[in-house]
């Protein structure tokens, strides 16, 4: 069904080298285009797997200094998804990428601009949602002459029901077409208020990596990739409809 998948299988060891190799690809090309490169990062384990590929020395040490490394003076950091939490808290995407990725970057480097959410809105689910889409409007220009925001890479994660930002199997939120940036008060997976981009934006971006680690994720992917029910699934529908600017990576088996 549908374009054969990009999908590429690596040992534990072998996912953050490629997603390394993969991310400053994106950024290369990203930084040719218009001198920054946008990234939007959905939560789960994608954070410890990002700094792993971006923290550690490339994989070849003789060409150490031909290698791309990561230029954080021209990255924005935006989210795929939030949950409408406290930035400290333990289900903040963004205090889970602080931990893992932000904190670690020697201090002596430049810094990435990171958008988080807007955290006195943290009642209002709707408002903290048009809050983060005038952001991204005042970010990828005025609304009235972009229809959405392009950003150069997005990186998300598969859940195991094949759910991927905070867009669920079956919600009505998979038939929005207009917003950018979209609220849900009943989220399946706790927390139960969140925000999340669209599925519009999500495929409108230059690039979009799956990360998928483990071997859980074994049974949702091949789902996905060989069925027609997985092709309805969020991540399906993403697959199928981002094309040939897709790339699906992760340490489970080949099956």
């Amino acid at each position: 069904m549908g374009r054969p998948p990009n999908l590429y299988a690596f040992s534990d060891a072998d996912v953050a080298p490629n997603l390394r190799k993969y991310v400053l690809d994106q950024q290369t090309e990203a930084l040719k285009r218009h001198n920054v490169f946008r990234v939007a990062l959905s939560g789960g384990s994608l954070p410890k797997t990002l700094a792993k590929a971006l923290l550690s020395p490339p994989s070849s040490p003789s060409s150490d200094d031909n290698d791309p490394k990561p230029d954080f003076s021209k990255w924005e950091i935006f989210y795929a998804d939030e949950r409408c939490v406290p930035l400290d808290h333990a289900d903040s995407n963004h205090a889970l990428l602080r931990s893992e990725l932000l904190d670690k970057i020697p201090p002596n480097l430049p810094q990435p601009k990171v958008h988080p959410i807007d955290e006195q809105y943290l009642d209002d689910p709707q408002e903290m949602a048009d809050q983060y889409e005038k952001l991204l409007v005042s970010v990828f220009a005025a609304r009235d002459s972009v229809k959405l925001p392009l950003f150069d890479l997005i990186l998300l994660g598969c859940g195991p029901d094949g759910h991927t930002c905070s867009l669920f199997p079956d919600h009505p939120l998979l038939r929005e077409t207009d917003a950018w940036v979209l609220s849900i008060a009943d989220s399946p997976k706790p927390p139960a208020k969140r925000i999340t981009l669209s599925l519009p934006v999500v495929l409108h971006a230059a690039k979009i990596g799956f990360v998928a680690t483990g071997e859980g994720k074994k049974g949702i992917l091949k789902k996905i990739f060989e069925t027609e029910e997985g092709g309805r699934l969020p991540c399906g529908l993403v697959n199928e409809g981002a094309g040939e600017k897709i790339g699906d990576a992760g340490s489970y088996p080949r099956y």
